[in-house]
């Protein structure tokens, strides 16, 4: 029970951040710019927290691991709400809109993982 509130703690701070970021940086324009923030930004911490995890701080506590990236990444990012507003903008006609949505967030989120990891075995090598 106590790794399910864990979790939950993560959850509810990474799902207001998320909340914060999205409702601020969606201003900026007719493109989910915020979920396409929270998801690369997840993607780059992920990317270094897992790597700390297993390879520079392997004593590290499974608490810890599931508080940062099950809950707090796991609330952060959203494939949902990028779904959905991917959708949203193949039913308004915004194809070309959509098609950079589908890659920037997926091509971006993997290069994102990508460059945590190397940023973090850079740093502890």
């Amino acid at each position: 029970m106590t790794k399910v509130l864990v979790v939950m703690l993560g959850c509810s701070v990474g799902g207001a951040m998320r909340y914060l970021i999205t409702t601020y940086i969606n201003k900026l324009g007719h493109f989910p710019y915020g979920t396409l923030t929270v998801n690369l930004v997840g993607c780059f911490l992920i990317g270094i927290i897992s790597t700390l995890l297993t390879e520079r701080f392997t004593g590290a506590s499974q608490y810890l691991s599931l508080l940062l990236t099950v809950g707090f990444l796991g609330g952060l990012t959203t494939f949902s709400s990028f779904s959905n507003e991917t959708m949203l903008l193949l039913k308004t006609g915004l194809v070309l809109q959509a098609i950079g949505n589908i890659a920037l967030n997926t091509i971006g989120g993997l290069i994102a993982v990508w460059i945590g990891i190397i940023l973090v075995r850079m740093i502890y090598s």
